[in-house]
């Protein structure tokens, strides 16, 4: 592996970026630039209380989140699982699925995908129009 590359991420070693609704926040952290990973693609992701994030299919990809803070539902073919704070949550590849946040704190989630970040074109063009914003930006 290449001299400079992270093993270890703080949430400001990357963009932090904001989906256009405001409703969503994620960090893509685990990347083939960030520390040669081309197996995982992995960050941190936020959604505001009281919203609703987009609808998403992975069609290649299984996804996991770890519920760091907060509740709220996975929201997956049209059934709502509830999830909370030190739940581990598995989507399949060509599942649709969003995140709901019906708690009164921002729900926090570590999420990881079995793919490298460069295969993921769907993922990268969506989060392309997500804004750049500083890490300490109020809701």
């Amino acid at each position: 592996m290449a001299d400079g590359m992270r093993y270890v991420f703080k949430v400001t070693d990357v963009p932090l970026i904001q989906s256009p609704d405001g409703t969503m926040r994620d960090s893509v952290m685990i990347t083939e630039d960030t520390c040669g990973s081309d197996q995982y693609t992995a960050g941190l992701f936020w959604v505001r209380p009281g919203t609703h994030g987009h609808s998403d299919v992975h069609p290649a990809q299984d996804e996991v989140y770890y519920i760091i803070a907060g509740r709220g539902i996975l929201h997956m073919e049209g059934v709502e699982h509830r999830m909370e704070a030190g739940d581990v949550v598995f989507v399949p590849k060509g599942h649709e699925h969003s995140v709901s946040n019906d708690g009164d704190e921002v729900l926090s989630l570590f999420w990881a995908i079995g793919a490298g970040w460069s295969t993921l074109p769907e993922i990268r063009d969506e989060l392309a129009t997500w804004g750049e914003i500083q890490p300490d930006s109020s809701w």
